[in-house]
Parts: structure tokens; C-alpha cells; sequence
């Protein structure tokens, strides 16, 4: 069973707003509207002063790095953190929050882009951007040193970029850390109309309308949209996490198959029971849990790879 405090998170969760907009396609364009007018969030002020916090605009959206003060520690990780939001919403503070705790845990550094969203940019222009800024990051940290992450829309973003970055022929990062990964933009798992009424965030109608805007004119199959469908093997190690409750769990359940079934057994997957979208970002117990987990997981790979 959850925490206490999961489960009143979970009671909670409504009160975003993300189920109705996501139960709601048909407004779906007029509440991205709204989210334009508004500027996008910025990390919290405690964490400017635990962090050395930077902003620049060279790849023609902004994109934040954070380091411990003073410096990474020698030898640490750089993360590329992708955020989640159904490639339509922006950053949340949870997002930083997250992200500024990993620096901490592992003394690193990281990245994070706050890219283009859909509708206005779709997915045929914000992956090649996401690789040229991760192939900079990969001259500046070494490819080896690099664990590209995200959660959400982000997850699958992370996972697409680095499909990309083996077809081109480039260095892969250490590690891949995938956090509730939306992974089939054609939303055609089995079982998610069953675990809809228990998730308090997602609905399939609300994913599809967002896949089909970050798609623009490709077809939701595509593997820039719908990595699930592209090539799995030579990857980086993996750390997929998702709960019971979140209808995203069936894409990471058919990555975790597709992987056995090529036969590669380096990955880590931990489902959590009745958890819900997103709960690794969350101070909550399990997200405590699981973001311990993930410092352990790139800890693992990052000295494997320097070694």
C-alpha cells in the first residue's frame, strides 16, 4: 500500500488541472493558449542559493544548467534532463525541485532545456535540436560522462534522442533514466481503458490529441514520436520507473518485454503498486525511494563507463 502521504498527493491531484485538460482534447487548444500568455517557471529561489544556476538562448530556447556550488564534484555525472508535460505544457517546479536534488545527491552537474512545444514546433524540428545541443554537451563532458533523463513525454523524448544519436553514429551517454515514459504517441497499449478511472492525471483521449500536435505531419508511429517502435538494442543501461495506477505503466511494461525479448538484461525496472503519473519527482516516500534508486543506478554506470 501507498504512504499516507502518497496517497493524499493522489486525492490531491486533480486540483491541477492536468486530468481536464487531458479528459478534455476538444478545449485542448484554447488552455494551451492560456499556457502561452503565462511565463514558463523558474527554479526556486532556495535552489539559487544552494546552486550555481545559469541561463542561455544559443540553441534558440532557454536552457538552464546547474552545478553544485563550487563546481561538480571531479568525476560526476552531467545529466540532461528532459521535462515532461505532453510536449504541449512547460516545465513545473517539480521538474527543478527534481532535478536540483540529483545535483546535490550526486555532486553534478546538469542540463536543462526548456525546448519548443507543440503545437507551434513539432517533433520533426525539437529532436534535432535536442541532439545538437546533446552532441555540445558530449564535446564539453565526454559522451561517457553524460545520463540523459526525463519523466512524461520527457521519458520518451530521452529515449528518442538517443535512438537518434546511435543512428547517426554518435557517442552514447552512460546511462538512460526513464521516469513514467510516454513511449506510444498512438496510445495502443492494452489495459490503459481499464487503469484510466484509477489515474488521476492521464487519459488516452488526452494523449492522443497531444501526440498528434508534437507529430505535426509526421504519422504518430513515427519513432521521433513513438520511440517504443524503434531500435532497442545496443542502447545505454536503463532505468525505467512507473506505478499501477498511471495508464503510462503499459508502455513501460512493453519496453521492459521488448527488451527481454532481444536479450538485454542491462536495465533496471521498478513498478511501484497504486502509485501514480510521476511520482518519482515527488517528496513522498516512494519518490524518495526511487530517486535514491536512480543516484545508485547512474552511480553504477557513470564509474562503469569512467572505469
Amino acid at each position: 500500500m501507498p504512504s499516507l502521504r502518497a496517497r493524499l498527493v493522489n486525492l490531491a491531484l486533480p486540483l491541477l488541472g492536468v486530468k481536464a485538460f487531458m479528459s478534455q482534447p476538444e478545449k485542448m487548444d484554447a488552455r494551451i493558449a492560456k499556457l502561452r500568455r503565462a511565463k514558463p517557471v523558474r527554479p526556486g529561489a532556495k535552489w539559487y542559493k544552494r546552486l550555481d544556476i545559469g541561463e542561455t538562448s544559443s540553441h534558440g530556447f532557454p536552457v538552464f544548467t546547474f552545478a553544485p556550488k563550487g563546481g561538480a564534484k571531479p568525476g560526476a555525472p552531467h545529466l540532461l534532463y528532459l521535462h515532461g508535460g505532453g510536449y504541449v505544457m512547460p516545465i513545473a517546479a517539480v521538474h527543478w525541485d527534481t532535478v536540483a536534488r540529483l545535483c546535490e545527491q550526486l555532486g553534478a552537474s546538469a542540463t536543462v532545456p526548456l525546448y519548443p512545444l507543440a503545437p507551434e514546433v513539432t517533433a520533426d524540428q525539437t529532436l534535432p535540436a535536442i541532439q545538437s545541443l546533446y552532441t555540445e554537451l558530449a564535446g564539453m563532458h565526454g559522451a561517457g560522462n553524460l545520463t540523459v533523463m526525463g519523466d512524461s513525454a520527457g521519458g520518451g523524448m530521452a529515449l528518442a534522442l538517443t535512438q537518434a544519436v546511435a543512428a547517426s553514429g554518435g557517442m552514447l551517454p552512460a546511462s538512460l533514466v526513464l521516469f513514467s515514459p510516454w513511449l506510444d504517441a498512438t496510445v495502443s497499449g492494452e489495459g490503459q481503458d481499464e487503469i484510466e478511472p484509477k489515474d488521476r492525471m492521464l487519459s488516452p483521449s488526452g494523449l492522443e490529441a497531444c501526440g498528434t500536435r508534437y507529430a505535426g505531419k509526421l504519422p504518430l508511429t513515427d519513432t521521433r514520436v513513438s520511440p517504443l517502435f524503434g531500435t532497442l538494442e545496443n542502447l545505454p543501461p536503463m532505468a525505467i520507473f512507473a506505478g499501477t495506477s498511471d495508464i503510462l505503466v503499459v508502455d513501460a511494461r512493453r519496453l521492459v518485454e521488448k527488451l527481454q525479448a532481444l536479450g538485454v538484461n542491462d536495465f533496471l525496472y521498478r513498478e511501484y503498486e497504486d502509485m501514480f503519473h510521476d511520482w518519482m519527482l515527488l517528496p513522498v516516500p516512494e519518490g524518495k525511494r526511487a530517486q535514491a534508486e536512480t543516484v545508485d543506478f547512474i552511480r553504477l554506470h557513470h564509474s562503469r563507463e569512467a572505469a
